[in-house]
C-alpha cells in the first residue's frame, strides 16, 4: 500500500512538472527524461518503474490533454482514463504481479 500511496503522489506530480514545460505547450514539449527523473525524485521507485510511468503519461495523453496539463489545469475525463488505465501495467511491475 506504501508504494501504491507513492506511485499516486509522482502520478500527481507530473502536473506540476508539465506546468514548467517547454514554450508552446504541446505534447512534443514533454521530456522524458525529466519526467522519469521527477517520478524518481525520492529514490524509491526503480528506473524501470519510473520509466513505464513516464512512457504511460506520454503515450495516454493526446496534445490537447498535455496542453491542458502543461497550463496548469487537468486532463479531460478521457484523457485521465487512458492514463489510469496505461499506468497500470506499471503498478503491477512495481508490486510484482
Amino acid at each position: 500500500m506504501k508504494k501504491f500511496i507513492g506511485i499516486a503522489a509522482s502520478i500527481m506530480a507530473v502536473a506540476g512538472l508539465a506546468a514548467c514545460g517547454g514554450d508552446d505547450g504541446g505534447s512534443g514539449d514533454v521530456d522524458r527524461d525529466a519526467l522519469i527523473a521527477l517520478f524518481n525524485e525520492d529514490g524509491d521507485m526503480t528506473q524501470e518503474m519510473a520509466e513505464c510511468l513516464a512512457d504511460a503519461t506520454i503515450d495516454s495523453l493526446d496534445a490537447d490533454d498535455m496542453a491542458l496539463i502543461m497550463d496548469g489545469g487537468d486532463p479531460s475525463a478521457e484523457g485521465e482514463a487512458a492514463f489510469m488505465e496505461a499506468m497500470q501495467p506499471c503498478i503491477e511491475l512495481e508490486l510484482g504481479s
